[in-house]
C-alpha cells in the first residue's frame, strides 16, 4: 500500500460518518516509506477529534508507530483520548504503551482504528441528541 492509498482510506472512513460536519486532513511524506498524517474533524454537535498517526509502510503492511486520537467537547474539554505515548501511569496495563484517557483517569486499551474511534464518537453523539 502506498501513502496516498492510505490517506484515501482515511478520507473514505471520515466521509462515511454521518455526524461529520467538516474535516481538515494533512500529511507529510517522510523518507523511506513513512508519513505523518494529522487532522481535525468537526462534528455536528461542534465537538472535535484531533488525530495524528506516524505510519511506516512496508510492502502491503502498515505499521502505525505513534498515534493519538483526542476527542474534545465544543468547549475544549476532554471526552477521551487514545494514544501510545510513554505514560508512566499506563505501565501497569497489559496494553502498554497503548491506553485510553477519560475524565476519571487511564484505562487499558489497544490502538483502535480511526473507524473505531468514529463509531464510538457517533454513539456518543446519538445518545446526547
Amino acid at each position: 500500500m502506498q501513502i496516498k492509498d492510505y490517506v484515501a482510506e482515511i478520507l473514505d472512513v471520515i466521509s462515511a460518518c454521518p455526524f461529520v460536519e467538516s474535516q481538515n486532513i494533512s500529511f507529510e511524506e517522510r523518507p523511506t516509506n513513512a508519513a505523518f498524517i494529522y487532522g481535525t474533524i468537526t462534528f455536528t454537535n461542534a465537538s472535535k477529534l484531533y488525530f495524528k498517526e506516524f505510519v511506516v509502510f512496508k510492502y502491503e503492511d502498515i505499521n502505525i508507530v505513534k498515534y493519538g486520537y483526542n476527542y474534545l467537547t465544543q468547549d475544549g474539554a476532554l471526552i477521551f483520548r487514545f494514544d501510545n505515548a510513554v505514560d508512566p501511569q499506563a505501565k501497569k496495563f497489559p496494553t502498554y504503551p497503548d491506553h485510553k484517557h477519560i475524565n476519571e483517569g487511564l484505562l487499558p486499551a489497544l490502538r483502535p482504528s480511526l473507524e473505531d474511534v468514529l463509531i464510538e464518537i457517533a454513539g456518543l453523539i446519538k445518545r446526547s441528541e
